[in-house]
């Protein structure tokens, strides 16, 4: 028989034995089964055993420590409970009315109407007990109360909107064909001055600056022409005036000079008001909170700082914030703001602009330096071998510094007599000089490390 037969003949062989598909399916599905059986089963018993013993270990874990808050429950008074009222008079005020719902106040420090030893609700002495925590009366309040707050706002603003005028500007221009048109402006003018001849106004330089005519009305009927009186272009600010003559006797007993507060001790969460045209509209009012603090801008010797609120605000708002006393704590700009301040509703703070507001008032010369300068901070000063002065990081081209060889990254220690340790005592320095004078400046050179003494001419500020 040949070797082809013989395969033929067991061939069957190759022939493979497949199981069959239910076992395969009981073989794996009974583990399963009991695998998610003895995990509840698991699950039972944990949950059991923690309900069990969880009261019973935290009284031993915690045997010794004592409820600090002890609340009197107060029991209404019949005439067989004389003796209860008389023990528990000390905790109860006799004034509560028990039909109100409110809970008494507590005395503080244990110190009773009648002078004698205060006792807790076990009759423990005073003196090993510590004082448990005040208990406030509540108040009810309803929607009269609600409103009557509102009325009350809405008092302080009409109050304030007495120093916040609308001020509106035409500013020649030419449409898209190039024929001749006339834009008007708003802006919000805040009375800071009334000297008996005068009204000063403080606006946004950018709002009046290019106009033909600038105009206060305020009224329907009452418009009154107005002129530039000076302005300071860093700041974006500008003083206008109006002839009193020209406001009419009805009109100008409306009118009050704004108390200008101070900003410095503003807190976030410290609610304000927003008032001029703070979503674009005039004589708009909204309400808010300070949101942030702590930016900083450096101008031309000096630094202004700005807070941010909640307020909504866009690319026409305008106005000042004011706090619940009435006074003027803040500037809204548009024009001043960097990084994340762009998108925010930004606020220049009062008190570090309240010298150029006087100084435009009044006309006086800003003498100026022409540094681009910052406080030390620790760190610095450290590693400078310095303790105090400020920093400079940019001279002006063609400045009184610049023309005297101050440098960027020198450090500038004494202008003349004073010591300079922050910038608002460099300003103020500054300041006090008249244009033309030589003042001593006395500096640290980071990049020698050597100090020098160079002698500036301070110049008119030129806007």
């Amino acid at each position: 028989m040949s070797g082809i037969d013989k395969d033929k003949e067991f061939e069957f062989i190759k022939e493979q034995v497949i199981p069959k598909k239910r076992k395969k399916f009981r073989k794996w599905l009974i583990p399963f089964f009991m695998t998610f059986f003895m995990a509840i089963m698991f699950g039972i018993v944990a949950a059991l055993t923690f309900c069990l013993a969880e009261p019973r270990l935290y009284e031993l874990l915690h045997k010794d420590d004592q409820n600090p808050f002890v609340i009197p429950t107060p029991t209404p008074l019949g005439r067989g409970d004389e003796d209860d009222r008389k023990e528990g008079e000390d905790l109860v005020d006799d004034s509560e009315d028990p039909n109100t719902g409110n809970l008494p106040t507590t005395v503080p420090n244990n110190e009773q109407p009648n002078g004698q030893e205060g006792k807790d609700l076990n009759g423990h002495s005073s003196d090993s007990v510590e004082p448990g925590p005040v208990i406030i009366e509540a108040i009810d309040a309803d929607i009269d109360d609600y409103l009557t707050m509102f009325s009350d706002i809405r008092r302080l603003t009409d109050e304030v909107g007495k120093s916040i005028l609308t001020v509106s500007s035409i500013i020649d221009g030419k449409d898209w064909f190039g024929n001749p048109i006339e834009k008007r402006i708003y802006t919000t003018g805040l009375v800071v001055e009334n000297s008996g001849t005068n009204i000063m106004l403080l606006v946004s330089l950018d709002r009046i600056k290019d106009a033909s005519s600038i105009k206060i009305e305020i009224n329907d009927t009452t418009v009154i022409d107005a002129m530039l009186h000076d302005y300071e272009s860093e700041l974006n600010l500008a003083v206008i005036s109006v002839n009193i003559a020209d406001i009419p006797k009805r009109v100008l007993s409306n009118i009050a000079v704004a108390r200008i507060g101070e900003s410095y001790t503003l807190a976030v969460g410290d609610p304000i008001m927003a008032m001029g045209s703070p979503n674009g509209y005039p004589q708009s009012v909204d309400m808010g909170i300070v949101s942030s603090k702590g930016s900083l801008l450096s101008i031309t010797d000096y630094e202004i700082d700005f807070y941010n609120t909640n307020i909504i605000t866009n690319n026409e708002s305008d106005g000042v914030i004011v706090n619940f006393k009435g006074e003027v704590v803040g500037l809204l700009t548009r024009t001043l703001k960097e990084g994340l301040n762009e998108e925010l509703s930004t606020v220049v703070g009062i008190s570090k602009v309240k010298s150029y507001i006087d100084r435009m008032v009044s006309q006086t010369p800003r003498i100026y330096c022409g540094v681009i300068a910052e406080n030390l901070p620790q760190v610095a000063m450290a590693n400078y071998n310095v303790t105090r002065g400020v920093y400079v990081y940019e001279v002006q081209k063609d400045s009184p510094a610049f023309k005297a060889g101050i440098m960027s990254g020198d450090i500038i220690l004494n202008v003349g007599d004073r010591l300079i340790s922050n910038m608002n005592n460099f300003y103020n320095a500054i300041s006090d000089h008249e244009h033309g004078a030589q003042v001593a400046f006395k500096i640290r050179r980071t990049s020698s490390g050597k100090e020098l003494e160079l002698n500036v001419v301070l110049e008119e500020k030129k806007q």
